[in-house]
């Protein structure tokens, strides 16, 4: 999450009560803390225990669409055989994350208001979808992650260990369970980063880990308190399956004084990131949009030293106070291919593919479906070599280009976000839909394309802006994943379910696709 909100008395104690917490059961090192609440999502309708009151059953969502890059349609709507089962999970959510093991169960990182807080809860689905239980981390009665500015769960494909990991500021509270959330181990760690985190773990490259088979990293805004206020992206690594954790070189660190910046400032460049991923040799992904461009940076050892590469020269969304959206995703099969997700300055989704480990890049394939007008917050999963899974919040009834420079309202995006200011007048009335998109050939010289909306687009998920950066209650980002059996599952949230009438909060909702070419 980034940015500021209000935070009051009640939400204070919420964080005092779970700093107490946290103290019988970790220890960290001090650093100088920021302040970040989370969204005000006290009057959003509930049932008796807190979590949101969701719609009757799950739905079908919209049809697929077969298509190549550039929006050019090969097979009609409905006739792939493709389907989409969304799963309403009955928690709030913001900014979701989830994650698929083995044995076929599903975690996703939830909320719940219970008046005060919004809670940080992790729940979990054994029957694919259809039911949630809530499995957060506790503490005898207590769950320590109570309190959260940024909540994030990760599923490590090669074990299945659970992490829960929540900005608590000034540090972050992971834990961790082995037997899906029946117990846990908590720690305090990344003292030395900030929010917008990402968690990911992969097989070592140059150092052996101890008692975990893989490397577990921790990657967050640093060289500064706050997103806006931030010039690096920081990245730690745990060689004992995230009990403990050592700080390696800076990814990314702001070019400050060359090329263009963020707030009119030259080579100011935030320190957010979008999700990391390592490879099967080992080599760690972390890519984002920086300096308003899509850059990947590399690391071969461990996050200890990065290579930096820029993958295109297409842009990125640029928001009315001149910063830059950072979102992007990465991720790489065993024969050293790698494919990179983003949004463009024309805010549509493309695709670009490296043979080389990311040295080199092939040309951007823009790859959204026929009729997309506009796009937000790029995800991206892979299951095979050549086979992966792209998610992102899409419109086909945005205006489109050139898009409004909001200047109603002051172009400082912390002031924005204080007032509340309104939507562009233009985008009253443009919906917002959750797309997965499919591909099991994206090595060829041609790939296709397999496009679904996870919702009716008659019942949208978000009514208004969506990005750049921050779309509506979906906030920062969203996520999908490859199941081990081949199929996707992508996490949504909600802002147009019954009882929210498209409010700023939102239901977590949770798309399943089967019938598809499996991408393992």
């Amino acid at each position: 999450m980034r940015g500021l909100s209000r935070a009051g008395n009640g939400r204070a104690a919420a964080f005092a009560a779970a700093i107490a917490v946290v103290a019988l059961v970790s220890i960290g090192s001090a650093a100088s803390p920021s302040v970040i609440s989370p969204p005000d999502l006290t009057s959003t309708a509930s049932s008796g225990d807190g979590s949101f009151v969701p719609a009757a059953g799950d739905a079908r969502g919209g049809l697929a669409i077969v298509h190549h890059a550039g929006g050019i349609l090969l097979v009609a709507t409905g006739v792939t055989g493709s389907t989409v089962l969304l799963h309403r999970t009955g928690y709030l959510g913001i900014e979701p994350t989830l994650g698929t093991d083995a044995r076929g169960r599903v975690f996703a990182a939830a909320k719940r208001n219970d008046g005060v807080v919004l809670e940080s809860l992790v729940i979990r689905s054994t029957d694919q979808g259809a039911t949630w239980k809530d499995v957060s981390p506790s503490v005898g009665p207590v769950n320590p992650h109570a309190y959260s500015e940024d909540p994030y769960i990760y599923v490590d494909p090669a074990t299945g260990r659970l992490f829960d990991d929540d900005l608590i500021v000034p540090c972050q509270l992971l834990s961790s369970s082995d037997n899906a959330g029946a117990s846990w181990h908590h720690t305090l760690v990344a003292c030395d980063e900030s929010d917008h985190q990402t968690i990911f773990a992969g097989p070592p490259s140059t150092t052996a880990p101890v008692g975990y088979p893989g490397v577990v990293y921790d990657c967050a805004i640093g060289g500064g308190a706050l997103s806006p206020t931030s010039t690096t992206t920081e990245c730690d690594r745990s060689l004992d399956g995230g009990r403990t954790f050592l700080p390696g070189a800076p990814a990314f660190v702001a070019p400050l004084g060359r090329g263009p910046g963020a707030y009119g400032i030259p080579g100011f460049c935030d320190g957010a990131t979008g999700h990391g991923f390592v490879g099967p040799d080992g080599t760690v992904y972390l890519p984002r949009g920086w300096c308003g461009q899509p850059w990947l940076a590399t690391s071969r050892n461990e996050g200890l030293s990065w290579k930096r590469v820029q993958v295109a020269s297409n842009g990125m969304p640029v928001d009315a106070s001149g910063a830059f959206d950072h979102e992007a995703g990465a991720v790489a099969d065993a024969a050293g291919n790698v494919y990179y997700f983003w949004v463009a300055h024309d805010r549509l989704p493309y695709l670009a593919v490296s043979r080389d480990h990311g040295r080199t890049w092939g040309s951007p394939m823009m790859i959204g479906a026929p009729g997309l007008k506009e796009s937000s917050l790029p995800a991206i999963a892979i299951g095979g070599s050549g086979k992966i899974a792209m998610a992102y919040m899409g419109s086909t009834n945005s205006p489109g280009s050139p898009f409004p420079n909001e200047l109603d309202c002051p172009p400082n995006k912390l002031v924005r976000f204080l007032l509340n200011c309104p939507d562009p007048p233009v985008y009253a009335r443009v919906t917002w839909n959750g797309y997965v998109t499919t591909t099991a050939s994206a090595l060829d010289p041609s790939p296709t394309f397999v496009t679904s909306s996870i919702n009716d687009l008659s019942d949208p998920l978000i009514v208004g802006t969506c990005g750049p950066i921050r779309c509506g209650a979906e906030f920062d980002f969203i996520a999908v994943q490859v199941a081990p059996d081949g199929t996707p599952w992508a996490a949504f949230i909600d802002a147009c379910a019954p009882t929210l009438k498209c409010a700023r909060a939102g239901e977590l909702v949770v798309a399943h696709l089967i019938g598809d070419p499996s991408l393992r």
